[in-house]
């Protein structure tokens, strides 16, 4: 479920999804805040704790938190210091130890270093996925011609490569065999073999909570790690199963259902779409009785926990959810209620 997101949101938060773990068991999460075009980082209660002296910065994960200066990325420590130097093009957050950087240098310039700084993979690929897990497989293609596959932490091709793929999710990968569409478009488990699926279309990228979205004629269920249809296709949209419950639209409408396929609770009219619950929060767009899309959150019951107020936001994560108006400059952090936490100036695009 794609959805229009300003520059600000897009540049900032684009690696949240893949790159972010939980920040370390224990300590009071901490949260990166834009004062104009710094960046610095503040707690949970709205209270500063690293003054913003950035060009960008990623929430912290795994205890280190990367930041960009001077059009370069590094990584601090929640005291704020510099513990993985400032050198990289791009980087993204660290996941089961590891973190996925470029370093700028042509052809080859993407590897994977640990929280010294150390290569765990040097930089052999031209693109690189995270694993699913501490020895999962990495998704990287070194080469243009060579396609994608899937290597080691050593930088050895395991599986593929193949004309395009997904990282692993679950123990599956989602793959494309050749150029053709459809047909060619398949599952596997992490030995390479291919599961069954037909007559049925991939709709969803990975698996989540033992399920993806398929179509058949034209209408998405859901599938299972065995490729079994689990939910009958008969919705119009859905997104990925999160905390029990998928949000899916049947008829213009939007609505919770479990992993029985039975409809939990509906949205409120006007939501044009939702995203996966996050921290027991789904965010919807709607454009009811609104001259333009505002942004919202829906609770686990199908009702407004967070009227639609917002220009753009983004999902729960540690309890809060990073929030803005446009017109204004306003960028925020709200509470659960909707009560603005912390509250700066949004990043010039």
């Amino acid at each position: 479920m794609n959805r229009h997101r300003s520059v600000p949101f897009a540049v900032v938060f684009a690696l949240l999804g893949t790159g972010c773990g939980r920040q370390t068991s224990g300590t009071s999460p901490l949260f990166p805040a834009p004062q104009g075009n710094t960046w610095g980082f503040i707690d949970n209660r709205g209270k500063a704790v690293i003054a913003p002296r950035f060009e960008a910065a990623l929430p912290y994960s795994e205890g280190l938190a990367a930041v960009k200066r001077k059009g370069r990325w590094g990584y601090i420590d929640r005291n704020g210091l510099e513990v993985i130097p400032i050198r990289y093009r791009t980087v993204q957050s660290f996941r089961n130890g590891v973190a996925i950087v470029d370093t700028g240098l042509p052809n080859q310039p993407v590897g994977l270093i640990d929280t010294a700084g150390s290569w765990v993979t040097p930089p052999l690929f031209r693109s690189l996925s995270a694993a699913d897990g501490p020895d999962g497989l990495l998704l990287g293609q070194k080469e243009p011609a060579e396609g994608f596959g899937f290597y080691d932490r050593s930088g050895n091709l395991v599986l593929g490569p193949y004309f395009l793929a997904f990282p692993f999710a679950q123990g599956r990968a989602r793959v494309k065999t050749g150029v053709r569409t459809g047909s060619d478009d398949w599952l596997i488990d992490t030995s390479g073999s291919l599961l069954p699926k037909k007559p049925l279309v991939l709709d969803g990228i990975r698996f989540s909570e033992g399920l993806i979205a398929v179509r058949r004629d034209h209408k998405l269920g859901y599938m299972d790690l065995e490729g079994n249809v689990a939910i009958e296709p008969r919705y119009d949209q859905g997104g990925e199963f999160a905390e029990g419950l998928a949000a899916v639209q049947l008829e213009g409408r939007w609505m919770f259902i479990d992993k029985s396929g039975a409809a939990t609770s509906e949205f409120p009219a006007g939501v044009a779409f939702a995203e996966p619950l996050s921290d027991g929060l789904s965010l919807v767009s709607a454009d009811r009785d609104q001259p333009g899309r505002k942004f919202g959150y829906v609770d686990r019951k199908g009702q407004w926990a967070i009227k639609p107020v917002w220009d753009d936001a983004e999902p729960f994560h540690e309890g809060l959810a990073y929030v803005g108006n446009w017109k204004d400059g306003k960028a925020a952090y709200i509470d659960h209620k909707g009560r603005t936490i912390w509250e700066g100036r949004n990043p010039s695009p």
